[in-house]
């Protein structure tokens, strides 16, 4: 009988600590979000709330998309004297 040892990988997973979900207030939403922008959201979230909601697959490409939503402006701080 060949008994063996429960090996935990570095790097794999989560580090401690870290999280998923961070809160945000909806007024801060609302201040960068145009208003037919689409939010991603826990689909648990949508379910207990009995929003309307369509099924989102995670993918890179799928998040860049997400963030060409937010508009902005860029100012640059340094002057010349």
């Amino acid at each position: 009988m060949t008994t063996r040892k429960k090996v935990t990988r570095k790097g794999s997973g989560r580090t401690k600590g870290a999280t998923s979900f961070m809160r945000v207030k909806l007024a801060e939403l609302n201040r960068v979000l145009k208003p037919e922008a689409e939010v991603i959201v826990n689909r648990r979230y949508a379910e207990t709330l009995g929003l309307k909601a369509e099924n989102f697959v995670i993918s890179t490409p799928n998040i860049a998309a997400f963030a060409n939503q937010v508009e902005f402006e860029v100012e640059d701080f340094k002057k010349s004297s």
